[in-house]
């Protein structure tokens, strides 16, 4: 059927019975905007397994690799001997130092005689002052050459030491970089090890939650290799340096591995679990949050005018949704009656016909 219109002044207006239509109260449904005590939030960020220390073992001194004791994948203990070196030339220039520590200790040996029989004789007069102390300066300086002597056999010993590579602490060898046979150079890489014992879960977070996670005490990992399995991890530390070109900061968790099933490199994520300031939160349900493309938001607040209800809208500023909750950090005090359904295409002072929703216990 035709619309029927009329002409006012060269305006086309809708039958006068029609505006009459548009005045009448539209049903919507409402609850109230209620102040939480710290509503609390959750976040999500990417993050990866990563290990206290990780150390590419090489050699103190050059010389040809005889025997490497570890491969790939083998656990080591602090002490344990995981490579070794030629030290053939090296011992036969310590036995060559011991035989001159020998002949030093008899030259030293006869010097001490000397001086004993050049004192008594002095004492009688049958000996001159000036032969006595030459004597006690040869005895002195055959000391002397053998404390160097001895000096160069401890450098030789360890010498020999550094021809063994040791584990620097517990872990795990990752990559076996040199066999038996090869010619290694003084700090050339030999092994590579990690350790397994205190991992952490590290995470990239953007600059604007960084207040947020630094308050928070722990959170659940999810490892992807592990689905379903939950996690447990205590912050550890925020680094204060950010990336330049992602703006993000280091934020670092220690992980709580009982079972010893994560390992270093595995991704995962952490859900950060947080709480706003209490009674300064406000917590409506999502769908009373009407948005537009331009990216703003508004609620839908109703408003007693006599025996009418009336609504008016109020620009909020939320700060993301939970499940089936936001929260508005500003925009609204509280405790308002806010449109709940029925609120798209209000208009501002349109009246309206209510129907009561109560909202959920947070």
């Amino acid at each position: 059927m035709a619309l029927t219109r009329i002409i006012v002044w060269g305006m086309i207006l809708p039958f006068p019975g029609l505006l009459m239509a548009q005045d009448d109260a539209r049903p919507v449904e409402v609850t109230m905007a209620k102040r939480v005590e710290g509503f609390s939030r959750k976040f999500t960020f990417t993050g990866t397994v990563t290990s206290p220390r990780r150390a590419n073992l090489s050699s103190r001194i050059e010389g040809l690799v005889t025997d490497v004791k570890v491969d790939a994948g083998s656990e080591v203990k602090k002490g344990d001997v995981l490579v070794e070196l030629d030290t053939r030339l090296a011992e036969l220039d310590l036995d060559l130092i011991n035989a001159e520590i020998e002949q030093a200790r008899i030259e030293v040996a006869d010097a001490e005689r000397q001086v004993k029989e050049v004192r008594d004789l002095a004492k009688s007069g049958g000996f001159s002052r000036s032969q006595a102390i030459t004597k006690e300066a040869t005895l002195s300086i055959s000391e002397a050459n053998l404390k160097r002597l001895e000096a160069r056999k401890s450098h030789q010993v360890e010498r020999i030491a550094r021809h063994q590579l040791v584990a620097p602490f517990d872990g795990v060898i990752t990559s076996k970089i040199s066999e038996a046979g090869e010619w290694v150079a003084t700090g050339a890489p030999v092994l590579e090890l990690i350790e397994m014992k205190e991992l952490r879960f590290d995470l990239q977070v953007p600059q604007e939650f960084l207040e947020k996670v630094k308050d928070i005490g722990s959170v659940t990992v999810n490892l992807d290799a592990f689905p379903g399995r939950d996690f447990q991890a205590d912050l550890e530390a925020v680094v204060p340096v950010k990336d330049h070109i992602s703006r993000t900061f280091l934020t670092r968790f220690s992980l709580k591995n009982p079972e010893h099933l994560a390992s270093p490199g595995m991704s995962g994520t952490a859900t950060i679990e947080t709480r706003g300031t209490a009674g300064k939160s406000i917590q409506v349900p999502r769908d009373v949050v009407v948005r537009f493309p331009d990216g703003s938001a508004r609620v839908w607040v109703v408003k007693k005018a006599g025996e009418e209800s009336q609504v008016v809208s109020r620009t909020v500023r939320t700060a993301g949704e939970l499940g089936e909750m936001a929260e508005i950090l500003d925009g609204l005090a509280g405790d308002e009656t806010v449109v709940l359904k029925g609120n798209e295409g209000l208009r501002e002072n349109q009246k309206v016909d209510v129907i009561t929703t109560p909202l959920s216990a947070p």
